[in-house]
């Protein structure tokens, strides 16, 4: 028997349950025993060829599955999975950064220029943790361009190391309130890919995530800008604390 952890965003399929059993003997045969005992899990995980979608890491024993044997890899009793989705949202509030996370995100936007910078703001209750994360995108990159065909500079992608320690933070009672990210030499926008990799199964992850862009333009921080949905699509919402940024 192996244990699966569900992630938030994927929970509406399981009933609210954060785990649920399996006696698959490999993680592929984890996840068909899954989507057939919860159906509203097709889509969610894989797409229609079985691949695991771009924007989900998949961990064995806290180890990632790309680095063991993808799909194949075989398990035994008392294993734990983690389903991790690269972007991940929590509950709406009203301060959406602090003026200090404003400082640290514009900060680490320009230190990881020219690359896309990521990260994430956690809160539980009146606590908030800033997690600043490693843009994995190069190495997804060199490692599968065909599946992964932009790099560093205009994509991102959560080092899986984070997004387990994401997943651990949950696990302890934090959401995930924040997702911000870079824009290099390009403006501070929720682009197609922001929000395609912003919904699952076609709805948003959460509709009251908010999403923080920064521009970057020849080094410099050229804009930042927020984005939650609004029920038909992403729509820009006013970052609530002073600020010299530009806003357009």
């Amino acid at each position: 028997m192996v244990t699966v952890y569900i992630p938030t965003p994927f929970r509406r399929a399981t009933a609210q349950r954060d785990r649920v059993e399996s006696t698959a003997a490999d993680v592929g045969a984890v996840l068909e025993d899954l989507e057939r005992t919860y159906g509203g899990l097709k889509g969610l995980v894989r797409n229609e060829q079985g691949q695991v979608h771009a924007h989900v890491a998949i961990y064995v024993n806290g180890e990632a599955i790309d680095s063991l044997s993808g799909l194949a890899t075989p398990l035994k009793d008392g294993d734990e999975i983690a389903i991790i989705p690269a972007l991940a949202g929590g509950s709406a509030s009203a301060v959406i950064v602090t003026p200090e996370e404003r400082d640290a995100i514009r900060s680490q936007a320009t230190e990881e220029y020219p690359h896309e910078s990521c990260g994430v703001i956690l809160t539980r209750g009146s606590e908030r943790r800033l997690l600043r994360c490693r843009n994995a995108q190069n190495e997804l990159h060199a490692r599968d361009p065909q599946r992964y065909p932009r790099d560093a500079r205009t994509a991102y992608y959560i080092d899986p190391k984070d997004l387990l320690r994401i997943g651990d933070l949950e696990r302890e009672g934090f959401a995930v309130a924040v997702i911000y990210h870079s824009h290099v030499d390009a403006g501070a926008y929720f682009s197609e890919t922001d929000r395609r990799q912003a919904l699952a199964g076609g709805e948003p992850t959460y509709p009251a995530a908010v999403y923080v862009v920064t521009s970057v333009v020849d080094g410099q921080v050229d804009a930042m800008a927020a984005f939650r949905w609004n029920g038909v699509d992403f729509g820009r919402v006013e970052i609530p604390v002073e600020s010299e940024t530009k806003d357009e």
